[in-house]
């Protein structure tokens, strides 16, 4: 039998920001941007209303890219030909072992909500799928982890998509982290073996994912694939020659800050790259032709055209367009996404519809607080519960010590400010010039009962240095680098067959809340 977690609400954690909130609690206000309400009972309209894609296509790409993968993946793949079988998906960057926390929870939740929607629609399948993001070639934001507060960083020359980048000189960086780590247990040799057996990073990462979450039934997908793209060339096309989804994502941007909301991506006019080899840069207009940036390559509307029919894979999305093309070729039901993440795809919604393709429901993934024994130990001996860690820093040790100290001047000061009243009255009967004498007179008392305060807080910190010191300890813990923790800390700090098995068994999709795993 499973432990229950505890659970804190995200609005009590303050951890959103106002549209993944607004989206959580006033959901009508956002209709005219979602294809349904996050809810359970939502499903069965998009199960009905989902068009169906090139499944056979889909199912041939998926085998050849999954040959190795756990038999329950592959068993879900053979689902996927038959039209009662959805998916639901998520997707991230292929970071250095998984990148930070959150993209852990992103699959569990994926995994979890098509085990849900199994129990309650037990006639359709439900596959989770993991898009990896092999093509994108920003690197800075993969190449490293933070492991006990330290950055360690995996520096290569390479350039082009992260997903071919061969792993020749990744030996640096996973030494450092066996040193950061000690002598790693068998479970993290395990995952680090993975870089150390692997002829490039797409495929240590796939390697990873399958033997995290294989077991669950968990199909990767790498969209970096000519056969997948041959699907998206007319939509490829219409964005080089008419550029409509740049107008159709600036429409719904400008509903949405009517609204009060930030948009968070900006489309392009052309939201395409040119990829070849280690190349990857924009497409951009120029001289009624096209101009690959930061190369000589160029050209006329004719030959980009027949490099696209020739070379679909050459031709890679970037962030406003992949959501289109994972929804043209999966028969998706639900995208799981960070509360950012979530917030970019409200923009879409017009550029869906224009390109005919079915729009998904937006569910907000679990966050998660991982609480190690030690820090558990530390927050016991404290007057304050978790849930509490939550607030800023200097306003949990000011509540500390006004909870473990009599150091309140509250009530001299207001019985300074009566006798100054009743001076006021007495003096401005004599004469009513006094009466600014007065007013001074109090405000360099109440000066002087404010210095004495700070005075006697400082000496109730030094008293209490320690107490002080651990409430920054477990801060520290729980937000390093003033951010929270599963957006900054990396799974091999934590990892363990037990957490991904305590992670599937206590999370629960759909949720507004923070869960607390004690490990």
């Amino acid at each position: 039998m499973k432990n229950m977690a505890q659970k804190i609400s995200f609005k009590k954690a303050n951890t959103l920001s106002k549209l993944p909130l607004d989206y959580l609690y006033h959901t009508e206000k956002l209709k005219s941007f979602i294809s349904g309400n996050p809810t359970m009972d939502s499903f069965e309209e998009r199960i009905t209303k989902r068009q169906n894609v090139n499944r056979n296509l889909l199912v041939e790409v998926l085998k050849e890219q999954n040959v190795d993968s756990n038999h329950k993946s592959i068993k879900n793949i053979d689902l996927l030909t038959d039209n009662n079988t959805f998916t639901i998906t998520t997707g991230h960057q292929i970071c250095s072992f998984t990148g930070p926390l959150y993209s852990v929870y992103k699959i569990i939740s994926t995994i979890n909500l098509a085990k849900q929607l199994k129990t309650k629609y037990p006639s359709k399948n439900f596959v989770p799928v993991f898009w990896m993001a092999t093509e994108d070639h920003d690197f800075e934001e993969i190449n490293h982890i933070n492991l006990f507060n330290q950055k360690i960083t995996w520096n290569t020359n390479q350039k082009g998509p992260v997903g071919r980048f061969n792993l020749d000189d990744i030996s640096t960086f996973l030494s450092e982290i066996k040193e950061k780590l000690g002598t790693p247990g068998k479970d993290i040799s395990t995952l680090i073996s993975f870089y150390e057996n692997s002829t490039n990073l797409a495929e240590a990462t796939h390697k990873m994912i399958d033997f995290l979450f294989g077991e669950f039934g968990l199909v990767i997908l790498d969209a970096d694939s000519k056969k997948l793209k041959q699907e998206m060339v007319s939509i490829f096309e219409n964005e080089l020659v008419n550029q409509q989804t740049f107008e159709k994502i600036n429409e719904t941007s400008s509903e949405l800050k009517s609204l009060g909301y930030k948009t968070q991506v900006t489309p392009r006019k052309i939201n395409l790259f040119y990829q070849k080899n280690e190349l990857r840069e924009r497409i951009t207009e120029e001289n009624k032709g096209y101009k690959i940036l930061n190369t000589n390559l160029v050209f006329s509307k004719e030959e980009i055209l027949e490099e696209l029919k020739n070379f679909p894979e050459r031709f890679s999305p970037n962030v406003v367009l992949r959501p289109i093309y994972q929804e043209k070729i999966l028969p998706n039901l639900a995208y799981i996404g960070g509360p950012g993440e979530t917030a970019y795809w409200f923009q879409l919604k017009k550029a869906f519809d224009f390109h005919g393709i079915d729009f998904p429901i937006l569910v907000l993934r679990n966050s998660v607080l991982l609480l190690k024994q030690n820090v558990l130990k530390k927050i016991k001996k404290l007057p304050f519960s978790v849930e509490e860690y939550f607030k800023k820093e200097d306003e949990l040790i000011k509540q500390f010590i006004n909870e473990v100290s009599d150091i309140s001047f509250e009530g001299e000061i207001a019985e300074i400010e009566k006798i100054f009243e009743l001076t006021k009255e007495k003096a401005i009967r004599i004469d009513f010039s006094l009466e600014r004498t007065v007013i001074g007179e109090l405000k360099k008392a109440q000066k002087s009962i404010n210095l004495i305060q700070s005075k006697v807080i400082k000496a109730e910190k030094r008293k209490n240095e320690n107490s002080i010191n651990q409430i920054k300890s477990i801060k520290k813990t729980l937000f390093p680098n003033n951010s929270f923790q599963e957006r900054v800390n990396n799974i091999i700090e934590f990892y363990s067959p037990e957490l991904i098995k305590n992670l599937a068994d206590n999370l629960i999709s759909l949720e507004d809340n923070i869960t607390l795993i004690e490990i």
